[in-house]
């Protein structure tokens, strides 16, 4: 079989992998039923679902008719062997990671970080990026400052950078999500950074 859609290839094998990666950590915690959720219920209902959009996604490549599929997304071996090295050095000093988990959790933003930019274009890799460095930045700095990073390194990625466009939608998201999130909800988030 030939590969004829790189996208599809790459998209597929990028779902599964992260779908089969959420089942794997799922498996250490109680998985409960649907009306009493376990830790373990979400994480493996949506690692099954991504598993399954990457296997289509995946199989939709080899009857995709686009010439020079590979080429569309570039490989980068020396980033994945590098996400792959601290990842694995990451899993494995588990002991070390419990006595500093700032530490563990920015060893695992960098593999992650890593992972991407060895499978994607500049633009996919600084909007992951961006939301991982959200999901950092979210307690330290608050749900405010973190929004305003959010969507500050996101519109870097963009084709054009129109200043007065992403002022707008920063005010907004950070309207919505204070309004939603913790008005509405009662999520305990710090809306500034936590003294």
């Amino acid at each position: 079989m030939q590969v004829k859609n790189g996208k599809d290839f790459w998209a597929g094998l990028m779902f599964a992998g992260f779908g089969l990666g959420f089942m794997l950590i799922s498996l250490n915690y109680p998985m409960g039923s649907a009306v009493r959720m376990g830790p373990a219920y979400f994480p493996a209902v949506l690692g099954g679902v991504l598993t399954l959009l990457g296997a289509a996604v995946f199989l939709r490549a080899f009857v995709s008719k686009f010439e020079h599929a590979l080429k569309v997304f570039p490989f980068r071996l020396s980033p994945l062997l590098a996400a792959l090295a601290l990842g694995g050095a990451t899993y494995f000093a588990d002991s070390w990671i419990k006595s500093a988990p700032f530490a563990g959790f920015a060893l695992t933003g960098l593999a992650l970080a890593l992972f991407i930019r060895a499978f994607g274009p500049k633009s996919m890799f600084l909007v992951l990026l961006a939301v991982v460095i959200f999901g950092y930045a979210l307690k330290p700095l608050g749900l405010v400052l973190a929004t305003i990073l959010l969507i500050g390194v996101s519109a870097v990625a963009g084709h054009d950078f129109r200043s007065k466009e992403i002022v707008i939608l920063t005010i907004v998201l950070v309207l919505f999500a204070m309004l939603v999130f913790v008005k509405g909800l009662g999520l305990p988030f710090n809306l500034w950074p936590a003294d």
